[in-house]
């Protein structure tokens, strides 16, 4: 069930990101976790340059609050989440500081609870 919730939060997440980001998910200690992250095309002297990476974290007890609501609150929940997602992507600035090319720096975006259901 839980790799099933997780298939879907990739499913949700992935439309509002570039069509090349390399996203996955995983399972950390109940919570789930989706990794994102892609190539620039910003700087042609560097064509292997990367994003930042994103890390949208979905807390337990969210997940578990998901789970609890009834199912045809679902879909609300759905638009919830790609609003909330879309808000923070459209405030992110993807560029790394070109010092640093080695180790790409993470932004952590700890999903709400409220958001979800």
């Amino acid at each position: 069930m839980a790799e099933d919730l997780l298939d879907y939060w990739l499913r949700i997440v992935k439309p509002i990101f570039p069509e090349n980001a390399w996203i996955i998910g995983r399972i950390s200690k109940g919570d789930h976790v989706i990794q994102i992250d892609w190539q620039l095309d910003s700087n042609p002297a560097l064509p292997q340059r990367r994003s930042k990476k994103i890390e949208i974290i979905i807390q337990e007890e969210a997940i578990d609050a998901y789970l609890d609501q009834a199912k045809s609150e679902w879909p609300l929940s759905e638009v919830n989440i790609k609003n909330w997602i879309s808000e923070r992507y459209a405030n992110f600035n993807p560029e790394q500081d070109p010092k640093s090319l080695r180790i790409a720096p993470v932004d952590r975006w700890r999903l709400p609870k409220g958001i979800i259901g």
